[in-house]
Order: C-alpha cells, then sequence, then structure tokens
C-alpha cells in the first residue's frame, strides 16, 4: 500500500521552512552569478567604437566596409551567445525596478560621457575624436560594468529571498 498521506500533511511551519531554504538557495545562485557577464559589454562597446570609426569622415571606404561588418558581427555574436547563456534572463516577477533604473541609468551617462569626451577632443582637433571618446567609454564599461552587474545581481537576489 503506497502511503502519501503523510508526505502530503506539512506543517505550515514546515512548508515555510522548506520554501525559506528554497529561496535562500536561490539567492546563492544568483549572488555568485552577474547579472551580465564584462565581455559583453566590452562586445558592444568595442562593436560601437567600430561604428563610430566606420563613420568618422577620414576613415577610408575599405576600412569603413570592414570596420560596419566587424561591429555588426560583434553586436550579433554577442546578442546570440547572451541569448544561448541564458545570462541576463530574469522572470518579471523578481526584476528589481531599482537595479533596472541603476541599469539606465549608467548606460545614459556612459554616452554623455563618451558624447562629453568626443567634443572635448574634437575641440582640441584631435583626428578621430569620437572614436578615440568611444573608446574610453569601453574602458569604463569594463571596469564599472561588473560592479554593476553585481549590485543588480544582489538586489534580484534579496528580493527572490524576500519572496516577493
Amino acid at each position: 500500500m503506497n502511503d502519501t498521506s503523510r508526505e502530503a500533511d506539512l506543517s505550515p511551519e514546515e512548508a515555510a521552512r522548506a520554501l525559506s531554504g528554497i529561496r535562500a538557495t536561490q539567492a546563492r545562485a544568483v549572488r555568485s552569478t552577474p547579472w551580465f557577464p564584462t565581455w559583453f559589454v566590452i562586445g558592444i562597446g568595442l562593436s560601437v567604437t567600430l561604428i563610430q570609426f566606420a563613420a568618422d569622415p577620414l576613415t577610408a571606404l575599405p576600412l569603413r566596409i570592414a570596420g560596419l561588418v566587424l561591429a555588426v558581427a560583434g553586436i550579433t555574436g554577442c546578442s546570440i551567445v547572451i541569448g544561448r547563456s541564458g545570462k541576463m534572463r530574469t522572470h518579471k516577477s523578481v526584476v528589481e525596478a531599482g537595479g533596472m533604473v541603476g541599469y539606465f541609468v549608467w548606460v545614459i551617462a556612459l554616452v554623455v560621457f563618451a558624447v562629453a569626451l568626443a567634443l572635448v577632443l574634437a575641440a582640441l582637433d584631435i583626428p578621430y575624436a569620437a572614436t578615440w571618446a568611444c573608446l574610453a567609454m569601453t574602458a569604463v564599461m569594463g571596469l564599472t560594468g561588473p560592479l554593476l552587474a553585481r549590485w543588480i545581481s544582489r538586489r534580484i537576489a534579496d528580493k527572490l529571498e524576500r519572496g516577493r
């Protein structure tokens, strides 16, 4: 005789402990992995730099074509790999609004930084001013991206632990 009634008779306290353990394990897993990998933001940043290089009037036509092809390949490759890896996929129930606001503020700040630097370099008559600014932006992305990615992961993990 199969007696499953004993297993089904969990007390509310036992169920709460089990759920708490599951949430803690889930939160540890989320905390242990940055929300996005550093290579992703560097790859996107370098692709943007290539687009800027290809758009510069000083760039010869063959280099423009090569730059655009490489940029498209870079963005496509990064997107495919990140899509298949499951990174940056968070169910909407645990997306943390503050983390997403922080992410978009980071992106906007990087763009403002790059534009401001490009204008300063252009005012100094430095060739490929915007390209150099995009390269600097990529470096800042590579340095600050891991901190942001861990911060977002921690916020999502905290939300998971709270059960919201």
